[in-house]
């Protein structure tokens, strides 16, 4: 049966950016929460549509695993490595770690984050591989800073699931190497797990340096497929937060600083951790990732992500 969940739907962006000689491909996957829901031909075929692609860099903003127990099942860290190690072998990628991947909701303490800190640095001491936990990543060409969200920008407390933007503003300006001095002739691109902080007014002047922000965590808002055409644009239904009706949950958006927000609709919409009513309801989202081009064509200049989707839809229907 042709579910909707048989269907890769790849968002290609193409924005401006003075710094770029030549055009810089970068594929971005949020939310993939392996676990046992996620099946290894569900990643082959991600492979397979990343191949075609050809990207010039991979980003994995978050929730790679569906909780950081799954990092001590063997089939969930085998899925894990065997995505690691078929991207690298296409781009350099990059990995930020989302709060499924770090944070235990029965922690009790800080520690949350070291019970599996030494599982992910062995899933990631794969070549060509980079794991950007409060580090950049810098060649010839760009720059990727990957800022991992603490706890507490996450939630308040385990009751009142909704991000803190002070909480992230006063964990990130401690990070000063990861936005200060950064050379001004590269494209500098921030990838973080969560975007709802972003949209503060300090934490938004703080990230000014960045051309573009690669997020994920919101899962497309939560907007089936049948209603992406008509539902407002870059508007949600609910965010991972209980917040209903988020005004900026999906797609693209161009901040007032001329930088880019981009909000991964992610690869699993209601993953294994939702209560079990909710899994087979995942099989009615399609699969998201987004293509970004940056490009030095000054045709891009000016280009408006009010009136229209800025984007090329790409399909992609594969059987199980």
């Amino acid at each position: 049966m042709n579910m909707p969940s048989n269907i890769l739907d790849a968002r290609e962006s193409i924005i401006y950016n003075k710094n770029v000689k030549d055009n810089i491909k970068i594929a971005c996957i949020g939310d993939i929460h392996i676990s046992n829901l996620v099946k290894s031909e569900d990643i082959k075929h991600l492979i397979d549509f990343l191949i075609e692609e050809n990207p010039d860099y991979i980003c994995l903003v978050g929730d790679l695993v569906d909780s950081p127990k799954e990092l001590t099942e063997g089939q969930s860290i085998a899925k894990v490595k065997l995505l690691l190690e078929l991207c690298s072998t296409i781009a350099p990628t990059m990995i930020i770690l989302g709060n499924h991947d770090f944070v235990y909701k029965d922690a009790k303490d800080d520690g949350y984050y070291f019970d599996c800190k030494d599982a992910w640095e062995k899933l990631c001491d794969i070549p060509n591989v980079n794991l950007l936990n409060d580090m950049l990543f810098t060649d010839d060409k760009i720059i990727f800073a990957g800022y991992r969200q603490k706890k507490d920008a996450y939630l308040s407390s385990f009751f009142n699931m909704k991000d803190d933007s002070c909480a992230f503003y006063d964990d990130f300006i401690k990070h000063e190497d990861l936005y200060k001095n950064l050379p001004k002739d590269k494209p500098k691109i921030l990838l973080t797990h969560s975007p709802e902080s972003l949209c503060d007014g300090r934490v938004k002047e703080l990230l000014s340096v960045f051309d573009a922000k690669l997020t994920g965590h919101y899962h497309n808002g939560c907007v089936p497929p049948f209603l992406e055409k008509i539902y407002p644009n870059n508007a949600g239904i609910i965010t991972p937060g209980k917040l209903p009706f988020p005004r900026t949950a999906r797609g693209v958006k161009k901040l007032d600083d001329g930088s880019y927000l981009f909000l991964s609709g992610g690869w699993v919409k209601l993953s294994e951790s939702a209560p079990r009513f909710f899994h087979q309801l995942d099989n009615l989202y399609t699969r998201q990732i987004d293509i970004i081009i940056l490009s030095s064509d000054e045709k891009y200049l000016d280009g408006s992500f009010d009136n229209k989707p800025p984007y090329i839809l790409k399909k992609k229907t594969y059987e199980d």
